[in-house]
């Protein structure tokens, strides 16, 4: 008795299955009979097998002068039935009637077997001179989702192997910069000795001597000298600029802070330098008429503008480093001198 009543529920089951497809099958041959609409969902096969993906469009087609209010799908048709992907919203205009028909791509797929029906895609158009829109929806199908077929009688196979990927040059690339870097090690190392043997350096390093404190004073004083700034009438600027070079040079050559002395400070500072007393008074004559022309607003002449850069010039040279002989040039000038010698001989 307890297995007829387990054959009873079996057939209860499949006669309930099957009168729910029938009455899906009714519903949709009903909706197909009814008029042709202008928004359709068309599928281009409506049997998959499990995890296929099969593409449908979505199309409407609404006269000149509507708009449409495209429908907002989700990653989903139905619970059974995903959205993968989708292509813009595509529109043509009908050239005669002015119809325009809005078109999207969808791609769908299914991870559950059965029947599914995809229900209908609900459109809104508003109609020319309307203020309420009005809605359109696309007809129904049936979806068959089919599982894989598998053959019970089939001998059960075993797992396959993992397939070995080929080399590539990225496998070995943390090799080969292992062994640059130990290559690269070994000269440094080489190097290393090599110097450490002979007592010099491993990098010799070339430091760029200073510019000398007098050419860069007489290189601002003949900058000073073309911009022409006291026959410009810019008297108090050209002595300005005058003694702020000397000051800096003096700074820079004799390690005095004459930046910061008054005119008399700076005198007094120099008298141990410039041991030629011309040049001493040359320098006075140059701070008295600056101080002149920036605190007493004077406007001396020409001649004294001209005399003060040349006595400038003239302070620089004469206090200026004695050149160095090379000792390679002393080798050379001995070497010459005692050439001489011999052939006098």
């Amino acid at each position: 008795m307890k297995s007829k009543g387990i054959v009873y529920k079996i057939m209860i089951k499949h006669i309930g299955m099957k009168w729910r497809l029938f009455t899906v099958c009714i519903l949709l041959i009903l909706s197909a009979s009814s008029e042709v609409k202008a928004q359709k969902l068309i599928a281009d096969t409506t049997g998959l097998t499990i995890g296929q993906q099969i593409n449908l469009t979505l199309e409407i087609t609404v006269e000149k002068g509507e708009k449409v209010q495209w429908p907002a799908l989700l990653d989903t048709l139905t619970k059974s039935v995903e959205i993968v992907r989708r292509s813009a919203v595509d529109s043509m205009v009908d050239a005669a009637s002015g119809a325009k028909t809005y078109r999207q791509n969808l791609a769908i797929t299914s991870f559950d077997t059965g029947f599914h029906v995809v229900p209908p895609v609900a459109f809104r158009v508003l109609s020319p001179g309307t203020s309420d829109f009005t809605t359109k929806e696309t007809a129904p199908f049936l979806l068959s989702v089919s599982g894989v077929a598998v053959d019970m009688e089939a001998e059960i196979k075993d797992l396959k192997p993992v397939l070995e990927a080929p080399y590539t040059l990225r496998d070995f690339l943390p090799w080969i910069l292992l062994l640059l870097a130990v290559a690269l090690l070994a000269v440094l190392g080489w190097f290393y000795y090599q110097s450490r043997k002979k007592n010099k350096p491993l990098i010799k390093l070339t430091l760029r001597q200073p510019k000398p404190a007098h050419l860069i004073a007489l290189e601002q004083l003949e900058l000073l000298k073309s911009e022409q700034l006291w026959q410009k009438g810019q008297i108090k600027d050209y002595y300005s600029r005058l003694t702020d070079i000397l000051r800096s040079y003096f700074e820079l050559r004799f390690k005095v802070s004459a930046v910061e002395m008054t005119s008399d400070e700076i005198i007094s500072s120099m008298k141990d330098v410039l041991s030629d007393a011309q040049r001493l008074n040359d320098l006075k004559k140059i701070l008295s008429l600056a101080d002149m022309a920036k605190f007493a607003k004077a406007r001396p002449l020409g001649a004294d503008n001209e005399l003060s850069h040349t006595l400038a010039v003239a302070i620089v040279n004469s206090t200026k480093p004695a050149p160095e002989l090379n000792p390679e040039n002393k080798i050379s000038a001995s070497e010459s001198a005692s050439e001489i010698t011999k052939t006098e001989n």
